[in-house]
Protein backbone atom coordinates (compact mmCIF):
# COMPACT_ATOMS: atom_id res chain seq x y z
CA UNK A 1 0.00 0.00 0.00
CA UNK A 2 1.55 3.16 -1.26
CA UNK A 3 0.98 6.67 0.01
CA UNK A 4 -1.64 7.45 -2.37
CA UNK A 5 -3.72 4.54 -0.93
CA UNK A 6 -3.43 5.73 2.90
CA UNK A 7 -4.19 9.04 2.06
CA UNK A 8 -7.17 8.24 0.17
CA UNK A 9 -8.43 5.36 2.72
CA UNK A 10 -7.70 8.01 5.40
CA UNK A 11 -9.36 11.41 3.88
CA UNK A 12 -11.65 9.50 1.78
CA UNK A 13 -11.48 9.51 -2.33
CA UNK A 14 -12.59 12.76 -3.46
CA UNK A 15 -16.26 12.23 -3.18
CA UNK A 16 -16.16 8.42 -5.06
CA UNK A 17 -18.27 5.72 -3.15
CA UNK A 18 -16.91 4.36 -0.26
CA UNK A 19 -15.78 0.37 -0.65
CA UNK A 20 -18.07 -1.75 1.62
CA UNK A 21 -16.28 -4.78 3.32
CA UNK A 22 -17.83 -8.13 4.84
CA UNK A 23 -17.47 -7.71 8.31
CA UNK A 24 -18.31 -10.43 10.82
CA UNK A 25 -19.77 -9.29 13.86
CA UNK A 26 -19.02 -11.41 15.99
CA UNK A 27 -21.75 -10.67 18.93
CA UNK A 28 -24.73 -11.53 16.50
CA UNK A 29 -22.54 -14.13 14.89
CA UNK A 30 -23.66 -12.36 11.06
CA UNK A 31 -21.87 -10.64 8.14
CA UNK A 32 -22.76 -6.92 7.53
CA UNK A 33 -21.64 -4.63 5.33
CA UNK A 34 -19.57 -1.87 6.81
CA UNK A 35 -17.70 1.31 4.80
CA UNK A 36 -13.80 -0.12 4.54
CA UNK A 37 -12.85 3.12 6.02
CA UNK A 38 -14.15 2.04 9.28
CA UNK A 39 -12.51 -0.69 9.49
CA UNK A 40 -10.24 -0.14 12.62
CA UNK A 41 -6.60 -0.76 13.49
CA UNK A 42 -6.28 -4.52 14.33
CA UNK A 43 -9.23 -6.16 12.62
CA UNK A 44 -7.98 -8.96 10.70
CA UNK A 45 -9.09 -10.98 7.68
CA UNK A 46 -10.05 -14.90 8.28
CA UNK A 47 -11.82 -17.76 7.08
CA UNK A 48 -15.54 -18.27 9.49
CA UNK A 49 -16.42 -21.87 9.87
CA UNK A 50 -19.98 -21.49 8.26
CA UNK A 51 -19.36 -18.31 6.06
CA UNK A 52 -18.55 -18.45 2.87
CA UNK A 53 -15.20 -16.45 1.56
CA UNK A 54 -12.98 -13.95 3.98
CA UNK A 55 -14.58 -11.73 6.28
CA UNK A 56 -12.71 -8.95 8.53
CA UNK A 57 -13.34 -9.04 12.19
CA UNK A 58 -11.83 -7.92 15.61
CA UNK A 59 -9.94 -11.03 17.06
CA UNK A 60 -10.16 -10.08 20.49
CA UNK A 61 -13.96 -10.39 20.36
CA UNK A 62 -13.66 -13.95 19.84
CA UNK A 63 -14.34 -16.44 22.21
CA UNK A 64 -12.48 -19.49 22.43
CA UNK A 65 -14.46 -23.07 21.16
CA UNK A 66 -14.65 -25.64 22.79
CA UNK A 67 -12.36 -28.29 24.13
CA UNK A 68 -12.21 -30.93 21.14
CA UNK A 69 -9.41 -33.33 22.37
CA UNK A 70 -8.24 -35.34 25.82
CA UNK A 71 -5.55 -33.39 27.38
CA UNK A 72 -2.09 -35.00 25.43
CA UNK A 73 0.46 -37.61 26.36
CA UNK A 74 3.78 -36.67 27.29
CA UNK A 75 5.36 -37.08 24.25
CA UNK A 76 2.92 -34.04 22.51
CA UNK A 77 3.62 -32.79 25.94
CA UNK A 78 7.47 -32.27 25.52
CA UNK A 79 6.55 -30.33 21.81
CA UNK A 80 4.15 -27.77 23.35
CA UNK A 81 6.64 -27.44 26.41
CA UNK A 82 9.44 -26.73 23.73
CA UNK A 83 7.01 -24.36 21.66
CA UNK A 84 6.08 -22.23 25.16
CA UNK A 85 9.97 -21.86 26.23
CA UNK A 86 10.98 -20.96 22.41
CA UNK A 87 8.08 -18.45 22.30
CA UNK A 88 7.82 -17.18 25.88
CA UNK A 89 9.89 -13.96 25.10
CA UNK A 90 7.11 -12.61 23.07
CA UNK A 91 4.37 -14.25 24.04
CA UNK A 92 3.13 -14.64 27.22
CA UNK A 93 1.08 -17.83 27.50
CA UNK A 94 1.74 -20.50 30.23
CA UNK A 95 2.31 -24.20 29.30
CA UNK A 96 -1.49 -25.11 30.11
CA UNK A 97 -2.51 -22.19 28.04
CA UNK A 98 -0.80 -22.88 24.93
CA UNK A 99 -2.22 -26.71 25.37
CA UNK A 100 -5.42 -26.15 26.07
CA UNK A 101 -5.45 -23.71 22.71
CA UNK A 102 -4.26 -26.98 20.69
CA UNK A 103 -7.10 -28.97 22.93
CA UNK A 104 -9.77 -26.27 21.24
CA UNK A 105 -8.07 -26.86 17.79
CA UNK A 106 -9.88 -29.18 14.78
CA UNK A 107 -6.60 -30.52 13.85
CA UNK A 108 -4.02 -30.33 17.18
CA UNK A 109 -1.38 -32.33 15.66
CA UNK A 110 -0.82 -30.28 12.49
CA UNK A 111 -1.02 -27.18 14.63
CA UNK A 112 1.79 -28.45 16.84
CA UNK A 113 3.53 -30.05 14.01
CA UNK A 114 3.69 -26.43 12.59
CA UNK A 115 4.08 -24.82 15.74
CA UNK A 116 6.95 -27.00 16.54
CA UNK A 117 8.95 -26.41 13.41
CA UNK A 118 8.66 -22.50 13.94
CA UNK A 119 10.08 -22.71 17.20
CA UNK A 120 13.29 -25.07 15.83
CA UNK A 121 13.91 -21.95 13.44
CA UNK A 122 12.89 -19.18 16.05
CA UNK A 123 15.27 -21.42 18.52
CA UNK A 124 18.15 -21.51 15.79
CA UNK A 125 18.04 -17.84 14.30
CA UNK A 126 17.44 -16.41 17.48
CA UNK A 127 19.88 -17.84 20.51
CA UNK A 128 22.90 -16.21 19.04
CA UNK A 129 20.96 -12.93 18.71
CA UNK A 130 21.94 -10.36 20.88
CA UNK A 131 19.27 -7.50 20.35
CA UNK A 132 15.48 -8.32 21.75
CA UNK A 133 14.66 -6.01 19.12
CA UNK A 134 15.69 -8.75 16.28
CA UNK A 135 14.46 -11.41 18.22
CA UNK A 136 11.25 -10.05 18.14
CA UNK A 137 11.16 -9.28 14.32
CA UNK A 138 12.30 -12.28 14.29
CA UNK A 139 9.07 -13.40 15.91
CA UNK A 140 6.86 -11.36 14.38
CA UNK A 141 7.80 -12.75 11.15
CA UNK A 142 7.58 -16.49 12.37
CA UNK A 143 4.18 -15.57 13.65
CA UNK A 144 3.04 -13.37 10.60
CA UNK A 145 3.79 -17.14 8.44
CA UNK A 146 1.99 -19.34 10.46
CA UNK A 147 -1.17 -17.11 10.16
CA UNK A 148 -1.06 -16.94 6.35
CA UNK A 149 -0.23 -20.77 6.34
CA UNK A 150 -3.19 -20.97 8.54
CA UNK A 151 -5.50 -18.88 7.34
CA UNK A 152 -4.41 -19.35 3.30
CA UNK A 153 -2.69 -22.37 2.82
CA UNK A 154 1.16 -23.38 2.66
CA UNK A 155 1.08 -21.86 -1.06
CA UNK A 156 -0.16 -18.48 -0.44
CA UNK A 157 1.48 -15.88 -2.08
CA UNK A 158 2.25 -12.90 0.50
CA UNK A 159 1.61 -9.60 0.18
CA UNK A 160 -1.93 -9.14 -0.94
CA UNK A 161 -3.64 -6.46 1.39
CA UNK A 162 -6.19 -9.10 2.14
CA UNK A 163 -3.72 -11.18 3.78
CA UNK A 164 -2.36 -8.73 6.03
CA UNK A 165 -3.74 -7.12 9.36
CA UNK A 166 -5.04 -3.82 9.36
CA UNK A 167 -2.88 -1.13 11.06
Amino acid sequence: MGLGDWLKRRFGSGGRSTEMVPFFDVENGRVVQIPALELRPGAVQARVQGIEGLVWLLPERLKPGDVKHPPFDEGIRAYIRQIQEAFAEHRSLSFDEWEDGFRRDANPEREIALWSHAADIYTAFAASEPSAERRRDLYRCIEAEQVVNRFFGKNAEPGGAEERPRD
